[in-house]
């Protein structure tokens, strides 16, 4: 099946949905869908939207973050489709599962604007697609020139992640049961493998300081790695079923993992005590279900960058908006209703912008859906809670710092 040009068309009078990639277009009595749509991310400095959407495609937009929304050069096809001037299309040469941005600035000092210039002055973003012939292929995102290919895994990568602290470290894990750590600095150089999971690793999640590094799989497995030693950290345990995604808090205190059990646990990265469990399914079902083949595997997690907030996309259909104080949906939306996807078509990937006023949403059919994010503002203890970890990590775990015991059960985020 062929890949119809990538188009984005405004969603008017849609609650929550702003806008679509579409994969095929519409014609007079059907649709044509694409290629999957497994993996999709925003540059950490929300200035390019990278679409993986299916075929061996890989499409980079630029994203206008004070508009919230795919920056537009203000013509349209026949068919009323938006045009963007400044896309990049990839031919990967081989089906992708799999991508992520990487920069040498770190995040925490990259200068995200709140309104859109012509020129971009921070020319250091690299994209990363994970293949399923194992290699892993460099790209520059402006150009879409190929820069690198490193090849060591057996198997289909299934995850890429690249380290937060401006270092270029790529993480990957494979179905070949590795995770492996490159060096983009030293020409893509692979100098560690990590070797604990039994089964295919599903997913994995740098803190945000770059010190630890969460990996997911089969078999229940949740693990944290220390990656200044390349070490094994933590194995946290209380899934039944397969972990196929994960996601830190933005100040690393929190891991949040969803499962094929039709739960998210929400962790406290330094002590791996459960904070809380979100339900997929009402009332939970027992152990023999969630162990088992279900309808209502969490296929993908993402925390909000305010840290209040975690989306969620299920095997049943829907996205969900949790509100970590109340433990409670938000809001729920099944894309299939809206009209902006086919009928039936499956949730694959979902993630934040790092401004956090957009989820993006893939599909089985290879469309993206961005969703507005329900508006709120953090209370200023949590901002303070946030801050805190932030500068001096887990203060708790410090006993020459004296805490009154309701604080200390606040920053734990036992309290909110």
């Amino acid at each position: 099946m062929e890949f119809t040009e990538a188009s984005f068309r405004e969603a008017k009078g849609t609650v929550g949905v702003i806008g679509e990639l579409l994969t095929g277009r519409e014609g007079a009595n059907n649709y044509q869908p694409g290629g999957e749509s497994w993996s999709c991310a925003f540059a950490p400095d929300e200035s390019r939207f990278a679409w993986s959407c299916g075929f061996r495609k890989v499409v980079i937009l630029p994203w206008n973050s004070y508009k919230n929304c795919l920056q537009k050069d203000g013509s349209q096809d026949g068919l009323g489709y938006q045009l963007f001037n400044e896309r990049v299309s990839l031919d990967a040469a081989f089906p992708v599962t799999c991508l992520a941005f990487g920069t040498g600035t770190p995040e925490k000092d990259l200068v995200k604007r709140d309104y859109w210039t012509r020129f971009n002055h921070s020319k250091d973003l690299i994209l990363a697609t994970g293949h399923t012939n194992g290699r892993i292929r460099i790209w520059d995102p402006y150009t879409g020139k190929l820069l690198l290919e490193l090849t060591d895994h057996h198997k289909p990568v299934t995850c890429l992640a690249f380290a937060p602290d401006g270092s270029l470290r790529l993480v990957s894990g494979s179905r070949d049961c590795t995770i492996k750590v490159w060096d983009m600095f030293d020409d893509g150089n692979m100098f560690k493998t990590l070797k604990e999971h039994p089964g295919s690793v599903r997913s994995v999640a740098w803190s945000p300081d770059g010190h630890y590094l969460c990996s997911t799989g089969d078999r229940q497995k949740v693990l944290i790695w220390d990656m200044d030693q390349y070490t094994l950290h933590r194995r946290l345990s209380g899934h039944y079923n397969s972990v196929l995604s994960c996601s830190f808090s933005p100040d690393g205190a929190m891991l949040a993992t969803a499962s094929c059990d039709t739960r998210v646990i929400v962790w406290n990265t330094a002590t791996g005590e459960q904070l809380k469990v979100l339900a997929h399914m009402s009332p939970p079902p027992a152990v023999i279900y969630m162990s088992g083949e279900n309808n209502s595997a969490v296929r993908g997690v993402s925390f909000s960058p305010n840290g209040c907030h975690l989306v969620t996309i299920c095997a049943d259909g829907l996205l969900r908006f949790w509100n970590l104080d109340q433990g409670s949906v938000d809001e729920e939306q099944q894309p299939e209703n809206t009209g902006h996807c086919l009928d039936g078509d499956t949730l694959l990937s979902c993630c934040y912008s790092p401004g956090g006023g957009t989820v993006a949403v893939g599909h089985a059919s290879g469309s993206v859906v961005f969703f507005q994010c329900p508006p709120f503002v953090p209370p200023l203890l949590h901002l303070s809670r946030m801050s805190v970890h932030r500068a001096l990590g887990d203060v708790t775990s410090h006993p020459e710092i004296l805490l009154p015991r309701s604080l200390k059960s606040y920053l734990q985020y036992k309290q909110w």
